[in-house]
């Protein structure tokens, strides 16, 4: 039901994370090069965990800042089989990324969300307090939404990067970002049509986990053009209109970790 589309190990391409029915396992899609993809779920650990699952909308997201793109996802069943003691609501699901493997976390460590039991839907990323910190917004049936707000402690620092395209799509959907600091390389590609009947917030962000200024943004246009920007200072966020020679600091009291 769901797709989530990201760089799982940060090897520069699009890797696909896919949610699928009870008594099925969930898969990640590793993107080899030349249009060939392997599912590696068993390896990183995120097959056993999604067998007893019916999982819907699905996302990647660096939720602590360090670099790795972490996953969350909505479960719920589509129909009530509890008579036959089958789970019909479901808890939400968080795996942290380790840079090898998927380790799943649960409430005592996230917050009693992902310990309540509801039928998960459609689930979006996005931003809403403006702390550079990924928050996620989850529609469920019979439910109210809920609007799930990041408050890691202790994150690393980060980049918020808004694109506008000139030439081909303001939007620029399937533009490419790579970020180097430090020994640190990740690359981001602006998606459209993200999870399940979802949009995410058409913003990238990059976690740099303890790199702080020495940063390089290199944007490969959807429109044909590359841009570079050298010594771009973390914990800020920019926009970038494609043509433009220089970045645009959007003024923000509240990100987090603004020393």
């Amino acid at each position: 039901m769901g797709i989530a589309a990201g760089d799982a190990n940060n090897d520069g391409r699009l890797d696909l994370y896919v949610s699928n029915f009870y008594n099925e396992s969930n898969t990640l899609y590793i993107n080899l090069g030349s249009l060939a993809f392997a599912d590696r779920a068993r390896s990183t650990g995120l097959l056993d965990p999604s067998w007893s699952m019916l999982g819907f909308g699905t996302q990647f997201l660096d939720a602590d800042r360090d670099g790795w793109e972490d996953i969350i996802l909505a479960n719920g069943h589509v129909d009530d089989f509890t008579y036959k003691k089958l789970p019909y609501k479901m808890r939400p699901q968080f795996f942290q990324n380790t840079g090898t493997r998927f380790t799943e976390l649960f409430g005592k460590d996230l917050g009693h969300f992902f310990d309540e039991i509801k039928l998960g839907r459609g689930l979006a990323r996005l931003d809403w307090n403006r702390d550079g910190l990924n928050d996620v917004a989850i529609s469920h049936l019979d439910d109210p939404a809920a609007l799930v707000t990041n408050r890691t402690v202790n994150p690393g620092r980060g980049i918020g990067l808004k694109l506008v395209g000139t030439r081909k799509s303001r939007d620029a959907i399937g533009t490419r970002v790579t970020v180097k600091a430090g020994e640190m390389l990740l690359t981001r590609q602006l998606v459209g049509g993200d999870g399940y009947q979802a949009s995410n917030e058409h913003r990238l962000e990059f976690g740099l986990a303890e790199n702080r200024d020495d940063v390089e943004i290199e944007i490969h246009w959807m429109g044909g053009g590359v841009e570079v920007f050298k010594t771009v200072a973390s914990n800020s966020e920019y926009i970038a209109i494609e043509g433009r020679s220089e970045l645009l600091v959007l003024p923000d009291t509240a990100r987090v970790g603004t020393d």
